[in-house]
C-alpha cells in the first residue's frame, strides 16, 4: 500500500507542476502564442517552465504509473485491470510520439512539407487523448463512487477543453523558410490568440478538468497515507 501512496503523491506532483506550466505560460503570454518572439526571447517565462517543469512532470508521472501498477493487486481485479490499461495507454501515448509526431516533424521542416508537418501534430493531438485517460483509469478502480464521478468529469472535461485547443490551434501552423550554412531550411511558425473566439471556453474547460484529476489524487493520496500509518501503527507491539 505504500506504493501507491507514494504513486498517488507522485501523480499529485505531476499534475500541480502540468497545471503551473499551463496556466503559467498563458499569464505570462498575456494569452498570446507568438513563436517568434519566443525564438527571440529563450529565457522567457513559458521557455523556462517547459524546460524546468516539464521533465519533472513527465518523470512524476511515469514514477506514478509504475508504482501504483506494482501494488494494484492488493485492491481488487477491477482496479488491477484498469491500472494494467492504464500503463498501456501511457505506452501507446509514448510511442505515437516517438514513432509519429518526431518523425513526421523533422521530415516536414527537412522538405518544408507542411503537411507532414500536420499530420504529425495531429497525431501528437489524437495521442494526447490517451494521456488525459491515464490518470482516471489509474486509481478508478478503487476509487469511492463519489471520487469516480469526478474523475469521470474530470476526463470529459481535459478530453473537450485540452483536445478542443490543440485542434484549433493546429489550423495556424506555417512553415517560415531560412537560410543557414547555404541551406535552406523551414522552421515552424505560429501565431495564435487565445483571448479571442471559443479559445477562452476551450481552456476553462480544460483546466477545470485538469483541476478535479489535482484534487482526486491530492484526496486519495492523503487518504492512502493515512490508512499506512493507521496500519503502521496497529502492527507495532503493545500499540
Amino acid at each position: 500500500m505504500k506504493r501507491t501512496a507514494w504513486g498517488l503523491s507522485a501523480m499529485s506532483i505531476s499534475l500541480a507542476f502540468g497545471t503551473i506550466i499551463a496556466v503559467g505560460s498563458l499569464i505570462a503570454m498575456r494569452g498570446q502564442l507568438d513563436s517568434d518572439l519566443l525564438t527571440r526571447q529563450p529565457f522567457s517565462v513559458p521557455t523556462l517552465l517547459v524546460s524546468c517543469l516539464d521533465p519533472l512532470a513527465i518523470l512524476a508521472e511515469i514514477a506514478a504509473i509504475i508504482l501504483i501498477v506494482r501494488d494494484s493487486w492488493q485492491f481488487g481485479a477491477l482496479h488491477h485491470r484498469l491500472a494494467w490499461t492504464a500503463a498501456i495507454l501511457y505506452l501507446m501515448w509514448a510511442a505515437a510520439n516517438i514513432f509519429g509526431f518526431l518523425p513526421l516533424s523533422f521530415l516536414g521542416t527537412r522538405k518544408g512539407s507542411l503537411s507532414l508537418v500536420l499530420a504529425g501534430q495531429w497525431i501528437k493531438a489524437i495521442a494526447a487523448l490517451l494521456a488525459y485517460t491515464v490518470p482516471a483509469l489509474l486509481v478508478f478502480g478503487f476509487s469511492p463512487k463519489a471520487l469516480r464521478v469526478g474523475l469521470g468529469l474530470g476526463l470529459l472535461l481535459s478530453a473537450i477543453g485540452s483536445f478542443g485547443t490543440l485542434a484549433m490551434t493546429i489550423s495556424h501552423f506555417q512553415l517560415e523558410p531560412i537560410t543557414a550554412a547555404g541551406q535552406t531550411l523551414y522552421v515552424p511558425k505560429l501565431s495564435v490568440d487565445y483571448t479571442t473566439g471559443i479559445y477562452p471556453a476551450l481552456l476553462v474547460t480544460g483546466y477545470i478538468g485538469g483541476m478535479l484529476y489535482l484534487l482526486a489524487y491530492t484526496y486519495l493520496a492523503r487518504q492512502t497515507w493515512l490508512r499506512v500509518r493507521t496500519s503502521s501503527v496497529t502492527q507495532v507491539p503493545g500499540a
